[in-house]
């Protein structure tokens, strides 16, 4: 991720038809393939909100929706969290599917205030929605590493436009399939509304086609 997508604007907030989005989602009809990016190698060992430890092998043959989260972002994650929610709603109820958030501060969210972060987004115990912490060293290489996304870097103190601006962090949400492939990123937050928009309406359409044929 670029500090440009930080600080940009959260398009999956933007309201109407958006001709822009609309030119563009004419390319990226559901029937096109949906590409095999990387596999998931290496595992994940975290501690859940729950407090208890869990694993991303734990996962094997859902569909897994992930990204990293800070609690307190002054950026993007609002809207990631605004799209797992609306995941949520839709495929909650789905035994084949998970949601998966990722501390990038891992010494600041903690499982008791994950926990708390957690109900205020309406996310249940009960619900896949997993919200996990643990060591940063482990968390970042898993994202970076396996799922191939941005490294993260702290941000100077004198750099900060913001004082919780702690990390750049990529701002993408990846999509997982059930034999642990990376499917597709999607930016849902972009400084180009239109694409965010997109976006926004490509991955769920893109979870749908992964729980309806498990082969594809």
């Amino acid at each position: 991720m670029t500090r440009l997508l930080a600080y940009g604007i959260g398009g999956c907030l933007v309201f109407g038809v958006i001709v822009g989005a609309n030119a563009l989602f004419e390319n990226t009809r559901p029937s096109m393939p949906i590409p095999i990016i990387t596999t998931v190698k290496g595992d994940l060992v975290a501690t859940e909100r729950s407090g208890r430890t869990v694993k991303f092998s734990d996962l094997k043959g859902k569909v897994v929706v992930c990204a990293y989260l800070y609690t307190v972002c002054p950026h993007g994650c609002a809207a990631i969290t605004a799209q797992m929610q609306q995941l949520l709603k839709r495929f909650g109820d789905r035994a084949d599917f998970q949601l998966l958030s990722v501390a990038i501060h891992p010494d600041r969210d903690t499982p008791a205030l994950l926990s708390s972060y957690a109900e205020a987004v309406g996310a249940q115990g009960d619900s896949p929605w997993w919200f996990v912490t643990g060591e940063q060293k482990g968390l970042w290489d898993f994202m970076t590493k396996e799922l191939h996304l941005e490294e993260a870097k702290p941000i100077p103190e004198d750099e900060r436009i913001n004082p919780m601006d702690h990390y750049e962090h990529d701002l993408r949400m990846v999509l997982i399939d059930r034999q642990g492939r990376v499917r597709r990123y999607y930016s849902v937050f972009h400084p180009q509304p239109e694409i965010a928009a997109v976006m926004c309406e490509r991955l769920p359409q893109d979870v749908q086609r992964l729980l309806e044929d498990p082969e594809l």
